[in-house]
Parts: structure tokens; sequence; C-alpha cells
């Protein structure tokens, strides 16, 4: 039996951060037979051919990540395909729910990031200004031009971890903060468009597996009223947003979804 394992991650998207907890869940999983796992990247970040685009928004994501993951359906000619799904990458999920229903066996959501929220609307706001966006832009360039002072800040950030070189690493590659920046620069626009708190109520309960984070700055609590009734989710005290940096939280998401496969 072969099983394909795909991940579409937040944003900013950093593939390097998720593959201890996709190893994690390979081996949690325990299937007999072939596992494959792939992390995807949202356009424009980590890119190889150092495409530079003058804006970025989300529909445009989401497609990029469409014509991805059909390539690698048909490309692996899996068994069983499970796609998961963090933070923006849930808003491509849930968008892309209605294509790809009958193309994966199983969708687990992780601390869906359903568009701005009261908590972090002043946040984002910075992001939408050109003016405020400029001047952020400037500044993480001249973090990311030091590695010294890159480490210093990502460490006082997201704490003491072994991911912190592979976000530096992945960040300072050409263009990559010009395309994050635009990116969440339109998601006051592209949410409403796309209306991804309206198409998570249309998911399938038997098909749908969510994961929220107790305390989240990106995901109110309150999110877990949006989804379908009967849908199953847990809510864990004991992760962050940010799940993937550390090793415990990994492995706890990791093993809530091994047991629900199983």
């Amino acid at each position: 039996m072969k099983t394909l394992v795909i991940l579409i991650p937040g944003n900013p998207s950093v593939p390097g951060v998720y593959v201890p907890f996709m190893r994690q869940l390979s081996e949690d999983l325990n299937i007999t037979g072939e596992i494959n796992t792939e992390i995807l990247h949202h356009l424009g970040q980590c890119n190889a051919k150092k495409e530079k685009f003058s804006k970025i928004t989300l529909p445009e994501v989401i497609e990029d990540h469409k014509i991805s993951i059909v390539n690698l359906i048909r490309k692996y000619k899996a068994d069983k395909v499970y796609l998961i799904s963090h933070s923006l990458g849930s808003a491509v999920s849930i968008s892309l729910n209605e294509f790809l229903k009958e193309k994966i066996d199983k969708f687990f959501i992780i601390c869906p990031f359903l568009g701005p929220s009261k908590k972090n609307m002043k946040y984002l706001k910075i992001f939408k200004n050109p003016v405020s966006r400029f001047g952020i832009t400037l500044g993480s360039k001249a973090i990311l031009s030091n590695r010294n002072v890159s480490k210093k800040f990502f460490t006082s950030w997201l704490g003491e971890n072994d991911i912190n070189d592979v976000i530096i690493n992945e960040i300072r590659k050409p263009n990559y903060i010009n395309h994050f920046f635009t990116l969440v620069s339109g998601y006051f626009k592209d949410f409403e468009h796309l209306n991804v708190k309206g198409a998570v109520q249309k998911l399938d309960p038997e098909k749908t597996f969510f994961i929220f984070a107790k305390e989240d700055f990106w995901v109110p609590i309150e999110y877990t009223k949006l989804i379908p009734k009967t849908s199953k989710y847990e809510i864990l005290d004991d992760i962050s947003h940010d799940f993937c940096l550390f090793d415990t939280q990994y492995k706890m998401v990791s093993q809530v979804i091994s047991n629900e496969i199983f």
C-alpha cells in the first residue's frame, strides 16, 4: 500500500521547519508499505528560480498549490492521500476542498487562519499600509543582512530551538521578504473575496479533522463555532500556533493525527 501525506504550511512558508514534524508523523503512522511526504511552499517563497513578482495574492497562491497537489497525486499514485494544512495553509485547503474532496482521503486542518480577527487586525493593518510596510521591509532586510543579528532576533521572538537557522536561511533568499509582505498586505481584501469562513462551514465532517491551540493570537478559539456541527476537532492546551518549532508540541499533534487515521 502506498500513502502520500502533503502539507501546506503557514505564512511565511519555510518547509524545513516542518521536516521534524513530518518525520515524527511517518513514525507514528507506522504504515505497512510505502509512505511519501511532501511539504509545499507558497508562491514566491523558498523559490529556486528566483522569480520576482510585483505582487502576490492569496488566490494566486491557492491556484499554485492546486497545481502542485494534483501533480503530486499523479506522481505518486498513492492508495491513500492525506492533506495537512497549517495556519494560512488551512485557508488554502479549505478553498480547494470542493475541487480536492474526491482526491483526498482526509483533510487535517491545524490552527486554521480564516482571516483577520479583532486580536490581530491592528498588526495586519501595518502590512496593508504602503508606508509602514515599506519601513518594515527595510528593517527586516537590515536584520537579515547580518546573520548574528538575525539569530538574536529570532531567538528573542521564537525562543531557543533547532529551527531558527533553517528559517534564517530560507527567508534570506532573493525576493522572499517582498513576496511575503505583499501577500500579507492583501489579506483584508483576499479573505473577504474568498469568504473562507463561509467555505469552512461547507466541509464534509467525515473527511475533515481540526486541531486548535487553546491560546492562539492568529486563531480565536471562537472559530470552533464556525466549523460544521458534527466535525471532529481537538483543542490542545499545550501547543502554540507555531507548534512545528518545538518537539513536545509537534509530537503531540502527530499523535493526534495518527490516532485519527487509525
